[in-house]
């Protein structure tokens, strides 16, 4: 059975890696306007704490993940 997720109910979800870091919440969805394709999401990073992951981020300091990274969503987003 197939679960749609409305994008509104991705907003502040926690993002963790597939070895159980949490690396902060859901802030934004990168799409591709002409094609609809997500691009990436991006992160607000957990305050203080030193990740062992290295994405590139934005001006804000916010982690851009490759939508190609996400393994899986529900109450959480886990990425590689």
């Amino acid at each position: 059975m197939v679960t749609y997720i409305i994008a509104r109910q991705l907003g502040g979800k926690p993002v963790i890696t597939v070895g159980g870091e949490e690396l902060g919440r859901l802030d934004d969805v990168i799409v591709d306007e002409h094609t609809g394709r997500f691009l990436s999401i991006v992160v607000e990073p957990l305050a203080n704490v030193t990740l062992s992951v290295s994405y590139p981020k934005d001006k804000d300091g916010n982690l851009l993940i490759p939508y190609d990274a996400v393994n899986a969503v529900s109450k959480v987003i886990v990425v590689k």
